[in-house]
């Protein structure tokens, strides 16, 4: 390699014919002060992307990290990265270069739909696993197995809860999503979205033809503890005539507080019956 050959690592302009090694060299495109080392003619690799001067047996550019070298992947001799043939073994570098970027794509396409289908895989199981557990619902007896399975697949869970809440037409299955619901979103690592799609489906079910969805229903929301949940608490402490009920609608509220649960609470009718006993034993 000549001297003029090289060009200027700042901005590419070629060096002047007149220079020499080991002289100061001033750039006649960029007015950089250059110095040509005495590495040898035959020492140096002049990198092809930004035409910076290397040492010969350095493998990636000083400057901007451009691989200096072709490495043959029959034979692993080092070429220069122009070189077309192996200088030792002869093989087309360049025809092997694409044969094996295509076959790592082809590799990497491969590990994406592998993955892709154990993904599918697993969500289907779970979807599987999932619907059994909602089918144990219908049963009391099986509630609180298949309710503890069921926070073991947490947030994942909600949306079928809340369906199966609203919809089921057996309403064991709708008091059992219910308490599920509730004890999900105990859960302090549980994020405020889904505490909120929660709680709007649990005050709708606070109107459930069934006391026990109804149940349920005001003590999960009293595990959410979410605001919202009090103005509806509080108009089913107004309609509602089974004790229970009512007494778990108190409860969930002084679970939620706040100035506005207090204010439900304080306002509260004295009666000497069953309300009267409530109130002065909870609040």
């Amino acid at each position: 390699m000549k001297l003029q050959d090289l060009k200027c690592p700042n901005c590419g302009t070629p060096i002047p014919g007149e220079a020499v090694i080991n002289q100061l060299i001033e750039c006649t495109g960029c007015g950089s002060t250059l110095l040509a080392t005495d590495l040898g003619l035959g020492e140096v690799n002049l990198c092809p992307d930004c035409g910076t001067v290397n040492p010969e047996d350095q493998r990636f550019c000083s400057e901007c990290g451009h691989a200096l070298f072709l490495e043959c992947i029959l034979c692993h001799e080092k070429n220069k990265i122009s070189a077309i043939h192996c200088r030792r073994c002869g093989v087309n570098l360049k025809r092997n270069q694409l044969h094996r970027q295509q076959m790592l794509r082809d590799r990497q396409a491969l590990r994406q739909e592998r993955g892709q289908i154990f993904k599918e895989k697993v969500a289907r199981q779970q979807a599987e696993k999932l619907q059994r557990l909602l089918d144990d619902l219908d049963e009391p007896e099986n509630h609180a197995f298949a309710i503890y399975q069921i926070n073991q697949i947490g947030v994942k869970a909600v949306d079928a809860l809340i369906e199966t809440m609203l919809k089921d037409t057996d309403p064991d299955a709708r008091y059992g999503s219910a308490r599920a619901l509730g004890q999900i979103c105990q859960d302090r690592q549980v994020n405020a979205l889904i505490k909120s799609r929660s709680a709007r489906a649990l005050i709708e079910a606070l109107t459930d033809a069934e006391i026990g969805v109804r149940f349920w229903a005001a003590d999960a929301l009293g595990k959410c503890g979410l605001p919202i949940a009090v103005e509806p608490l509080a108009q089913l402490l107004q309609r509602e005539r089974h004790n229970g009920v009512r007494r778990q609608a108190i409860e969930s509220l002084q679970e939620i507080g706040g100035e506005r649960a207090e204010q439900v609470l304080t306002n509260l009718p004295k009666s000497s019956g069953f309300l009267g006993w409530l109130k002065q034993n909870l609040v």
